[in-house]
């Protein structure tokens, strides 16, 4: 190339032909305009000032380091100081207009533009320089005015407000850019390639050595915009795996490029280099797929594949591959070029079509083999496989007896029995269909899918669906069934219902059923000869025909577990309220009840309540369909004892809902018996909602399915809690009832003891009341504790049936999860419910026995006179008190079956009759002889805490009794004693020092001794 040069001696520019042509200047403007709103100046005219190298379209390539940069703002300064600036609008530089009038006088004092304006510094020797003062004053006031401030403004603001936008905004922008231009962009924009890239786009590494965790994930959406679809499959118990699905023509295309075919492969390569993939993808089609913009190029560049003629099959293959890769739009002129291979791909695909039509009307199998083998590799054979469908008898409206009769029976569709015998006659179709598709279609995959077409034509919402349109007639049908209660049959209807409920049963049960009869049914063509049908496909096909009712389905479903459990709990309120009245007439004075409470045998009656518990258990058992061992009551790992799974049945059990285990207990605080059925009738509604439940996990209708058998399972939970719930209220309403009797019972006494001496005793009727008093204290309690039993019961009939049911549908270490919740709400209600009433128990044994203890224990007791004879026997307070306390405790001990709940109420018994005993003690003055008596009292206590109590209670008992030992030493062997006890930390842990204090001065004689004992004593 020749060098021009002025006629001053100056360099000249380097114009070249390619320089000057169409083409160049289009893109030398275009990426001129994107240099700018970047903020990047450039030169439309090559130039070589300050040795700049200059690109092939004559735009200057500029360093973007932060030293270069700093080089070149240095001198432009000096350059500005010595020359004029021109400055340029854009409109100006579009049109191609650079006349001397727009060149400002170095004298004139300007803004300075700020970067990003389209500013341009041309050669020294060959820009004119105007030195008039009016020209001046016009250059500076449109400058000044106009230019200056519009750019700055308008171009600041553009260049500032697209990169402040947020970088995964940055990057979804990138995703939609052809890919010239993507590059073009991340070349001129540094903080582009910030997000994009670790070490800058002129690195040799690849993946994620290079690009960022951005610019890996721009490129994977490269990827995934030629069809490539990438998704997390879960399954229940187990880790969500990733699972990836490439086009097949796009498979072949990696193992040649590549040589990689398996999908885990596939998965890491897109994990740490999806750049290289979508490169080696890029440049083997790209070339193809621009040659459809041209006439005369798109057909050799598809059928001559390199050195090579392409065959039929290679030809479609590769149309396929750059169907799939015109999906993502990779260049400016993608939308032309796409239309341009979607016709060629159809002329391709419409000519082999109609050969596959007339081998198929001549019967000529191994010409359709032949045109379907071409076929199938270009969208994956649809269109063969459309042609079968289409020209089948069924949907085509030839009259053939055979399909006509189907398509009657399909439209009279009333019941499960008419819709499996419309099911039959299907399966023979499909069958038939299998046969024509393994003769006409070459392999397996082909067939296959053909087969798959026309089930899923069957259950599809369209005129061809046969099988939708049945189902649709069998909804109608169970929706209209009339509701009569004189009359089984109806000239319309077979079948007469009684009630609305019987009739929501009806449906609901018909439409699992229906639903079981499909599934069976593909079950069956997913193992047909010769052509099998693909399984998870049809089976999605099937549940997706029920998509249009699931959600009246499921809350169908609700409402009738909802007003089958409003009934049950309505009848037994029912019940109960005339049981009560009942009880109330017959018991006016209450002689009756005392009586049949002293003729309880409370060990025959736990042997009762163990045989009532394992007929409940049995029942259980043959109802469920599981094997449990008897060994499971009273057990917390219920999962342990289930020895084999249920049988889920389709529907609704065969067996009758209704299940009466007896009446065993008489009049009992609430019904096992409701509570099983309700149990039973919950099974029966899990049991039609697992149909539903087996659909794909990403089907809509397997949530809803899932969600449906959690509200059932928490209406269950909510039913039983308000029938165990009111029960422990009443019961704990009479307790607290008979704890304010005791009260007053014993405020009373307290009052006639002050009235009267104790020799004079209470009246006869005083102790009748007292007797009745401890006769309904005694009733209550037994009553109480047979509601523990048949509570926890409950309990455990719901734990094992979620065990055994439940435990596929709901993640029992999910604590979020509603049914849960539910749960641990019940199992709470009822544990605190037990809690309290254990604690009105132990409250009114506490009151009757400080009664007993008050009236009882006379205060010659522990200080008798001196002239009467210590006989060293119990008094008749500790006495009466010891077989109070035996008689209330042997409820408990022979109507408890569960040791731990019996130790523990033993235990709070023990320690505050401790604290009773201690008070009690402190009301008298104990003599010498009356220490005796103390003692005596106190081994018979003793005797008692040590058959019921476990050891650690029984340490307060040993450490009373020893302490009694101070009421009987001399004084001066006291204060030994005392320390030798709190050198064996007999008191530590069971009573303060204070209270020990309190028991020592009891004695009689303290106030002589209270300086020996006191004095001495640096422990109390």
């Amino acid at each position: 190339m020749a060098d021009d040069k002025d006629s001053d001696g100056s360099e000249g520019l380097n114009l070249t032909s390619s320089w000057l042509s169409p083409r160049s200047l289009l893109d030398r403007t275009t990426k001129f305009v994107l240099n700018a709103a970047h903020g990047k100046s450039r030169s439309l005219l090559p130039t070589t000032e300050n040795d700049r190298s200059v690109t092939e379209t004559g735009i200057l390539d500029w360093e973007d380091e932060e030293e270069d940069e700093e080089e070149e703002e240095e001198e432009e300064e000096e350059e500005e100081k010595a020359q004029p600036t021109l400055v340029v609008p854009e409109h100006d530089v579009l049109a191609g207009r650079w006349n001397a009038y727009l060149i400002a006088d170095q004298d004139e004092k300007l803004s300075p533009l700020p970067r990003g304006m389209l500013r341009v510094i041309p050669p020294r020797k060959r820009t004119a320089t105007c030195q008039s003062k009016d020209y001046n004053s016009m250059r500076a006031d449109v400058t000044k005015n106009k230019v200056v401030a519009r750019l700055k403004s308008a171009n600041e603001f553009r260049r500032q407000s697209f990169l402040s936008l947020p970088i995964k905004v940055l990057g979804r922008i990138l995703e939609f850019l052809p890919v010239d231009a993507m590059l073009v962009v991340l070349g001129s924009c540094r903080a582009l390639r910030r997000v994009m890239h670790r070490q800058g786009p002129g690195c040799e590494l690849a993946g994620d050595q290079a690009y960022t965790t951005m610019g890996m994930r721009v490129w994977r959406a490269r990827i995934q915009q030629m069809g490539w679809r990438i998704w997390w499959e879960r399954q229940r118990g187990k880790e969500h795996q990733q699972r990836i699905a490439v086009p097949r023509s796009h498979q072949e295309l990696l193992k040649s490029i590549c040589g990689v075919t398996d999908e885990t492969e596939i998965l890491n390569l897109l994990k740490t280099e999806p750049d290289l993939v979508f490169k080696a993808i890029y440049d083997d089609l790209i070339s193809d797929y621009m040659s459809f913009g041209s006439a005369d190029r798109c057909v050799p560049a598809v059928i001559f594949g390199g050195s090579r003629v392409r065959g039929p099959a290679q030809v479609a293959q590769r149309l396929d591959q750059l169907l799939w890769f015109a999906r993502g739009r990779f260049t400016c002129a993608a939308e032309y070029t796409n239309q341009r291979l979607v016709a060629a791909a159809d002329r391709f695909e419409a000519e082999y079509q109609w050969q596959f039509k007339r081998a198929l009307v001549v019967g000529d199998c191994e010409e359709m083999k032949a045109c379907a083998r071409v076929m199938e590799n270009i969208r994956d054979g649809r269109m063969c496989i459309r042609v079968l469908v289409d020209i089948h008898p069924l949907f085509n409206g030839v009259q053939d007896p055979r399909y006509a009769q189907l398509v009657i029976e399909g439209n009279s569709v009333s019941n499960a029995h008419s819709f499996e015998s419309f099911l039959n006659k299907l399966d023979l179709l499909v069958a038939e269909h299998a046969r024509v598709v393994a003769a006409a279609l070459p392999g397996t995959v082909l067939p296959r899918s053909a087969l798959f077409c026309l089930v899923e034509e069957l259950f599809a919402p369209t005129k061809n669906g046969l099988a939708l349109r049945a189902l649709q007639n069998l909804y109608k049908y169970l929706q209209a069934i009339p509701i009569a209660t004189d009359t089984l049959t109806n000239e319309k209807h077979e079948l007469v219902v009684p009630d609305e409920a019987t009739k929501d049963i009806v449906f609901l049960t018909t439409v699992a059923s229906v639903v079981s009869l499909l599934l069976q049914t593909v079950d069956k063509w997913a193992q047909m000869e010769p052509v099998a049908l693909p399984h998870e496909l049809a089976r999605r096909s099937v549940f997706a025909a029920f998509g249009d009712i699931i959600d009246e389905y499921v809350q169908l479903e609700r409402r009738v577990i909802e007003r089958a459990y409003e009934g049950e709990l309505a009848q037994w309120t029912s019940k109960s309220r005339s049981n009560t009245a009942t009880s109330h007439m017959d018991q006016v004075d209450g002689t009756k009840h005392v009586e049949s409470v002293r003729l309880i045998n409370f060990q025959k009656r736990q042997q009762q309540m163990d045989e009532y518990k394992e007929r409940v258990l049995q029942v259980l058992q043959e109802r469920l369909q599981i094997r449990l061992d008897t060994q499971a009551l009273g057990t917390e790992d219920l999962g342990a004892h289930l020895e084999g799974r249920r049988r889920r049945s389709s529907g609704a059990s065969s067996m009758p809902r209704r299940t009466v285990v007896g009446d065993g207990l008489g009049q009992a605080p609430i019904s096992i018996d409701m509570c099983l059925n309700m149990v039973l009738t919950n099974r029966d509604a899990v049991d039609r909602l697992a149909v539903f439940a087996k659909a794909p996990l990403d089907m809509r209708l397997s949530g809803l399915a899932q969600e449906a058998v959690e509200t059932i399972f928490c209406v269950l939970l909510r039913s039983i809690g308000n029938h165990v719930r009111p029960a422990f209220r009443q019961i704990l309403n009479e307790l607290r009832e008979l704890e304010h009797a005791v009260m007053v019972t014993t405020q009373q006494s307290n009052v006639q003891q002050t009235t009267a001496t104790h020799e004079a005793g209470y009246s006869a009727q005083h102790v009748q009341a007292e007797r009745q008093l401890r006769e309904k204290f005694t009733a209550a309690e037994l009553g109480f504790f047979e509601l523990i039993h048949l509570s926890d019961l409950a309990v455990q009939m719901i734990e094992i049936y979620f065990k055994t049911y439940l435990e596929e549908f709901i993640d029992e270490q999910d604590f979020l999860n509603m049914a849960n919740q539910e749960r641990k709400s019940l199992e709470h209600a009822v544990d605190d419910n037990v809690a309290v009433g254990m604690d009105c128990v132990i409250e009114i044994i506490m009151r009757q026995t400080g009664h007993i203890l008050d009236t009882e224990q006379a205060d010659s007791d522990y200080s008798p006179d001196s002239n009467v004879s210590l006989t060293l026997m119990p008094t008749m307070a500790c006495t009466r008190t010891v077989q109070f306390l035996s008689e209330s405790t042997v409820v408990l001990q022979n109507m408890t079956g569960q040791r731990q709940i019996r130790d523990v109420f033993l235990a709070e018994v023990g320690i505050r009759l401790f604290q009773l005993l201690l008070e009690h003690i402190k009301k008298y003055q104990i003599t010498q002889p009356g220490g005796f008596q103390l003692i005596a009292d106190l081994n018979l206590v003793y005797d008692w805490a040590s058959q019921h109590v476990d050891a650690d209670t029984l340490r307060f008992f040993t450490a009373l009794k020893d302490l009694a030992n101070c009421f009987i030493l001399a004084p001066r062997d006291l204060r030994g004693f005392l320390q030798d006890q709190y050198s064996r930390h007999t008191f530590d842990g069971v009573m303060r020092s204070e209270e020990v204090y309190d028991v020592v001065a009891c004695r009689a004689d303290y106030r002589d001794i209270r300086t020996q004992v006191e004095g001495h004593c640096d422990f109390m």
